[in-house]
């Protein structure tokens, strides 16, 4: 299940490398086998994983995980009957050992290879900076939404989403303008940076700006995509 090399990569890593390994566990199969540095962090009984279990209800998790996918059964009421289940329930640990083995996996991968870090590292400042320019727009009411209904709350996020839209579009139009309009080679400019700059920016936008939307340009703009697609 886990490879010598990802066993042998892992071990050579140090805590600065991976922030928090300390309060994340993982989890052995073989409780005779030598995990060398790794030992230490697999040596409790409580994290050997009982093999036996999974393979004795591996067709019954097949068919709950199965109807997930054409959506006979949403996460959710898969998740409540999961938690409805005593901690002794053979098929509750059974489920809970799969899903140890999958984290003890992707930890170990995530150990072991660099560039799998440095792609996540990336996702997580996007999603970082996507989360800045949302708290920087939605700055009114100390940034909490305090309708009601649902369906106020949702009317305030969808409202949200396609400000932060335009202004990431916007920003990437901008982009592409001056790229298009300077020699960025003549100018001596990098085009590689290019893949280190992020359209989630703000700093040349107002946000104390008001919006207004002229509803007959989208009403016509509407209307012109409905005579394209009946042509």
């Amino acid at each position: 299940m886990f490879s010598r090399d990802q066993l042998k990569r892992a071990a050579t890593l140090t805590e600065e490398d991976f922030r928090g390994v300390q309060h994340q566990r993982i989890y052995r199969i073989d409780p005779n086998r030598d995990y060398g540095s790794l030992a230490s962090l697999v040596s409790r009984a409580d994290q050997t994983i009982d093999t036996g279990q999974i393979a004795e209800h591996w067709d019954r998790m097949g068919q709950l995980y199965a109807s997930l996918k054409p959506g006979h059964v949403t996460a959710s009421v898969a998740l409540k009957r999961l938690v409805g289940f005593s901690a002794k329930n053979r098929f509750y640990r059974a489920d809970r050992d799969l899903g140890r083995i999958f984290k003890t996996e992707f930890i170990l991968q995530y150990l072991s290879e660099p560039e799998l870090r440095r792609r996540i590292r990336r996702g997580l400042l996007k999603v970082e900076q996507l989360h800045a320019l949302a708290r920087d727009v939605f700055y009114g009411r100390r940034g909490r939404i305090n309708a009601r209904e649902l369906w106020e709350q949702m009317n305030t996020c969808s409202c949200l989403n396609l400000i932060l839209a335009c202004i990431v579009y916007w920003q990437g139009r901008e982009i592409s303008r001056v790229l298009s309009q300077c020699d960025p080679v003549a100018n001596g400019i990098d085009l590689s940076l290019l893949e280190h700059v992020s359209p989630i920016e703000w700093i040349t936008s107002c946000s104390m700006a008001s919006i207004s939307l002229d509803r007959k340009l989208v009403r016509q703009r509407r209307r012109t995509k409905r005579v394209g697609l009946s042509v």
